[in-house]
């Protein structure tokens, strides 16, 4: 959840965190189409994929908001995804829960990709909602990774998601120093989160902080209950057959406060560019700096424009911005503006896929 222009970063009461919500209510119950003027990339339907005859290509397909299925050769990994999308009324005065129906009926069926991981940024529910369900139901094998709440959260959800959940907040890369790297489908695939923070939401006011309460016995019934814990951003390497670094993914589901959030300094046989930047549109203008430090200090060969759209509406209808948080056509001025001279940014949308080729090349893009 995320607004409007720059402030002082403070605590939220409740109080002034419905001040917020109430802000963008009424901005958020016309759940309309993208504005004019910003066009997503269309990417590649699933029909046009080349698969499972893979060559080496890296795909990422948008699920919305923070979801994203990453993967390459059959095996991937997939940030979290909502679909559930309560309304603002529900979030703000209300109860929220999964939508399994919703869930099912959007959800990608891709059985020819094996997710190895679901990554958590952060509890609240816009990241974590769907988790439990979808651990269940389209990913049985995957482990989950994210902070302690999130761990407390998947618990609740059911023992066997708590035992399948790993808390990172003790492995995560701090201060620039390289965190633990966790290896995945036969060392062909890795991750290693990095401590991040989350920017303000509305006016300077950053809600729904702190931890999730030890000892729950169902999951969280209203959305001020889903607190956020550590925030945590991620490096997601794919490996060629000697361990060396073919293409890597730099992923945060929320802005930051640069250098936190920021991959670390690596050394030689880890050192590799940012093939992909991966950031989060919502509350831009409410962090100094970002995401301008990320490309200034790592130039990302490309940056993939993420959690841009509202999710107070139905995901089945087009897609629209969030209200005042993202102010779309200002951030893509904004990212044309900093980019460096060999980048390029993208906007994706729900559903189709984009393919990526190792060694810095464009992304494939659809057929005549």
């Amino acid at each position: 959840m995320m607004i409007a222009p720059s402030g002082v970063h403070q605590p939220a009461s409740r109080k002034s965190g419905y001040l917020a919500l109430m802000g963008i209510l009424l901005l958020s119950l016309n759940c309309a189409g993208l504005r004019p003027g910003i066009d997503p990339d269309p990417g590649l339907a699933v029909d046009d994929l080349e698969l499972p005859r893979d060559n080496g290509t890296i795909y990422i397909q948008y699920l919305g908001s923070g979801g994203n299925l990453i993967y390459r050769n059959g095996h991937g990994v997939l940030t979290a995804p909502i679909y559930s999308n309560p309304s603002t009324l529900r979030v703000g005065f209300g109860s929220i829960k999964p939508d399994t129906h919703r869930i099912n009926l959007m959800y990608p069926g891709m059985p020819v990709v094996k997710v190895e991981a679901i990554l958590v940024g952060h509890a609240h529910y816009d990241h974590l909602l769907d988790v439990p369900h979808i651990a269940e139901r389209h990913a049985p094998e995957a482990a989950i990774y994210g902070n302690a709440s999130v761990h407390r959260i998947m618990t609740a959800a059911g023992d066997n998601l708590g035992q399948r959940t790993h808390i990172l907040d003790e492995k995560l890369s701090r201060d620039g120093r390289p965190g633990e790297w966790i290896y995945l489908a036969d060392s062909t695939l890795r991750f290693m989160g990095i401590e991040s923070d989350h920017g303000p939401h509305a006016l300077g006011i950053h809600v729904m902080q702190g931890e999730v309460r030890d000892n729950l016995t169902r999951m969280p019934r209203s959305a001020w209950a889903w607190k956020e814990g550590q925030t945590i951003a991620y490096l997601v390497d794919f490996l060629g057959p000697n361990g060396e670094v073919e293409f890597r993914i730099h992923y945060q589901d929320a802005t930051s406060h640069y250098p936190l959030g920021a991959p670390p300094v690596l050394a030689p046989p880890d050192a590799h560019r940012l093939d992909v930047a991966i950031v989060a549109v919502g509350s831009w203008r409410q962090t100094p700096d970002y995401p301008d430090a990320l490309l200034r200090n790592h130039r990302p060969g490309c940056v993939f424009l993420g959690h841009w759209e509202t999710f107070f509406c139905s995901p089945v209808r087009p897609p629209k911005p969030l209200p005042l948080s993202s102010w779309l056509a200002a951030f893509v001025r904004h990212i044309e503006a900093n980019l460096p001279d060999e980048s390029h940014w993208l906007l994706p949308t729900q559903g189709p896929t984009y393919a990526f080729l190792p060694g810095g090349s464009a992304p494939r893009q659809p057929g005549p």
